[in-house]
Parts: structure tokens; sequence; C-alpha cells
């Protein structure tokens, strides 16, 4: 069920939608409250929740660290780049996803996934860029 876009929630879709990095609840009440100084935490966890399960945004949940969201829908996994915790998209389809795994007897279909690899970036890789006025931690 699509709900509709009120002004708290359209602003904090804006923010994750304008991120060049995946941000926590925290770093999006940060940047909500220069808009709108009067929302609270519980809004941005509420809306953040509800946009989610309306499918306009992706829960990123990374054991040990706070959750991040990513209004990027594309089909893809995330690359956690350690000692540094620096998250990287990694494009990865279902199609490519299920022709590698389809060996396995179990799996029939893959419609959806969720896939976090950890390990540690090469030298050089590039971050992404922030957008002017956005925060990186």
């Amino acid at each position: 069920m699509k709900r509709r876009l009120t002004k708290q929630r359209q602003q904090i879709l804006e923010i994750v939608q304008s991120a060049c990095y995946h941000p926590t609840a925290e770093q999006v009440h940060t940047l909500a409250k220069r808009p709108i100084p009067d929302i609270s935490v519980g809004t941005v966890y509420r809306n953040l929740d509800l946009l989610t399960a309306d499918g306009m945004l992706r829960k990123i949940d990374i054991p040990g660290e706070r959750t991040r969201y990513d209004a990027d829908l594309k089909s893809k996994a995330y690359f956690v780049s350690r000692p540094n915790g620096v998250i990287y998209d990694i494009p990865l389809s279902s199609e490519f996803l299920a022709k590698t795994l389809g060996k396995q007897s179990i799996i029939g279909r893959i419609d959806d996934f969720s896939l976090v690899v950890f390990g540690e970036a090469k030298a050089g890789a590039k971050e992404r860029k922030m957008r002017k006025g956005q925060l990186m931690k």
C-alpha cells in the first residue's frame, strides 16, 4: 500500500535520494532538521521504515553497524571495506546470481536478494564523492 508523501516523508526520501553514500537514520535526522527544525528522531525512523515498506528505499543491514538506507533500488550487492567501513555498490543481477547458484538443488527462482560482502578495497578504490551539504559519517 503506497502512503501519501507527507512533507516530512518527502524530505526524508529526498535526503536519502540525494546522498552519495548510504546514510544512517541519525545522519538523515541531522540533515532533515535543516528544513524541518522540530522533526524528531522517532519520526525519521518511522518514515524510513514506511518508505522501505513501500519499496521506495532499501535497508542495508550490516552486522555490528547501524542500519543504512539506499534509494538506488537496482539489483546489487554491497561491499564493506574494512577497516574504514566504506560501503561500495557492486552491480549484481538476480539472473547472474540464479545462474551462479542454480546448481544448488534447493533454488528454483530468485526474486530478490540482500548480499553484503566484507573485505578490503584495493588501493586507489574510489569512494563516491559527497554532494554539497551532505554528511559522510
